[in-house]
């Protein structure tokens, strides 16, 4: 009975050093943070240890994220954790603002430390899988995972602020100004940065694509921040502002799954009219024998004032603009020899003449094309 007395009256001795707050009481509430302290991380240290051995085996970000809080969290934030309760339950005066202080310093540090090691894992964890389909959009998951980051510390120092009595109303109603007056400085910059999320997030074109805009023409190398580079058929560098690139008409030929090709021919007239009648079979026939390519049409489409203008038009299955031209060359030679063997000829431009001889012997020039009747009119009142 003794001695339960005297350790009843020892702790109460005890307690009471550190409710009022004495020398020996604050060397009291340290030792006991301080062990507190230990003993924990010792706990999460074994914690950890025992998880590797059966986490690693699941798939999936949530088992990292775990592990990597546990061996983010700090002893030294587990010291002020311990040590700011036991200062509050106590009447001490002096000390509490400056235990308070290092208090939510530890705890903003230490959640810090966790919400970053969180963000950093999710974005490896998307770039990762989306690298093997899509590697743009890994560019702008990086990016948004940065202003993820920048959010989350500014409000972690708003709220740290707020919990140590500061006025954070009129912090944020500066902040709101100051960032008015910094977006007007720098709205190309901002412009810039948003075209280029929107380029890599809607993706009108990706990297390796051939594109047209504004009559320059060349292949995507680099969709950067600000600026998107091309290489240009002649082999120098195009620069685009990210902005005016998503302002402008942009043609995407890598998209483009069949190509529309147009071809256009003259014939002469005195071309038998029997012949004329066949071009279109044996162009559609040259064509079909082609597997790369598919017949839509071929007309005789005009009377020039020189020729008989026919248009061809034909699809080619492949976008490559090699491959077009080696078909278009084969379906031309093609059409050359059955042309040489029919005996037609190209017409060139040229008006043809006919010279005719009547029944008095007098030589007539008749020609095929009749000439500008205004220009006829104007001469005979000129004359």
């Amino acid at each position: 009975m003794q001695g339960a007395h005297m350790l009843a009256l020892i702790e109460y001795s005890l307690v009471d050093e550190m409710n009022r707050g004495t020398g020996f009481g604050w060397l009291l509430m340290l030792g006991i943070a301080l062990v507190g302290a230990i003993v924990i991380k010792a706990i999460l240290k074994f914690a950890e240890a025992r998880l590797v051995k059966y986490i690693t085996k699941y798939q999936g970000i949530w088992d990292d994220i775990v592990l990597q809080c546990l061996g983010a969290t700090k002893a030294l934030v587990l010291f002020f954790w311990i040590l700011h309760p036991l200062v509050q339950s106590t009447q001490a005066t002096n000390g509490k603002k400056i235990v308070l202080l290092l208090f939510v310093l530890a705890s903003s540090l230490q959640i810090a430390l966790w919400g970053l090691r969180c963000i950093h894992l999710w974005r490896d964890d998307v770039v990762k899988k989306r690298m093997k389909t899509d590697r743009e959009s890994a560019s702008a998951i990086r990016l948004i995972a940065s202003g993820i980051q920048g959010l989350f510390l500014i409000s972690l120092v708003l709220v740290g602020l707020s919990n140590l009595g500061v006025d954070i109303a009129a912090l944020i109603a500066g902040l709101g100004v100051g960032g008015i007056a910094v977006a007007l400085a720098a709205q190309n910059i901002l412009g810039d940065l948003f075209a280029s999320l929107s380029i890599l997030l809607d993706k009108p074109f990706v990297v390796g694509d051939f594109i047209v805009s504004k009559g320059d023409m060349g292949t995507v190398e680099t969709i950067g921040i600000k600026t998107t580079r091309l290489r240009s058929l002649s082999g120098e560098e195009l620069i685009f502002s990210n902005k005016d690139l998503l302002e402008s008409r942009v043609k995407n030929f890598k998209r483009m799954w069949e190509r529309r090709a147009v071809m256009n021919f003259n014939i002469g007239y005195l071309t038998d009219t029997a012949k004329l009648e066949e071009i279109p079979k044996w162009v559609k026939q040259f064509v079909d024998e082609d597997s790369l390519l598919r017949f839509d049409r071929c007309h005789l489409m005009n009377f020039d004032e020189a020729s008989l203008k026919y248009e061809i038009v034909f699809w080619v299955k492949d976008p490559d603009f090699n491959k077009y031209f080696d078909s278009q060359q084969t379906l031309m030679l093609k059409m050359l020899r059955r042309f040489d063997e029919e005996g037609i000829t190209f017409s060139m431009g040229a008006r043809p003449f006919l010279m005719q001889q009547g029944d008095s012997n007098e030589e007539s020039v008749k020609t095929l094309v009749k000439s500008d009747s205004k220009d006829n009119r104007s001469e005979a009142s000129s004359h």
